[in-house]
């Protein structure tokens, strides 16, 4: 995979999330000027952006998928090795633990 390497490919959440936040305002002052009802601006805004984000925003959904799925990837990777470390050490623990305890048998 290559390193991400303009702002928006390093920052895919901050991306997606001044996109929608920008259609919204821009959808909200247009219609706040128009119906001059604060109420139904607002809540007309947030419908018409959402719809518009579906199909304006993929690029950017799918690179913030993506972010996601290579930060899970690599957080389980983490875990799976901190476990394999850890069961290591319990194990050689028991063993040095199981040795000590035979020679005193004898």
């Amino acid at each position: 995979m290559t390193e991400p390497t303009t702002w928006t490919e390093r920052h895919p959440a901050l991306t997606y999330t001044g996109a929608r936040l920008a259609i919204f305002a821009l959808i909200f002052v247009v219609l706040l000027f128009v119906v001059r009802n604060l109420f139904v601006a607002l809540f007309t805004a947030a419908i018409a952006s959402a719809i518009i984000s579906i199909f304006a925003l993929r690029k950017q959904r799918e690179a913030l998928s993506m972010s996601i799925a290579t930060r899970a990837e690599r957080a389980n990777q983490r875990m799976a090795e901190r476990a394999a470390s850890e069961d290591a050490w319990d194990d050689s623990r028991r063993d040095t633990e199981g040795s000590e305890s035979d020679s005193g048998r004898l």
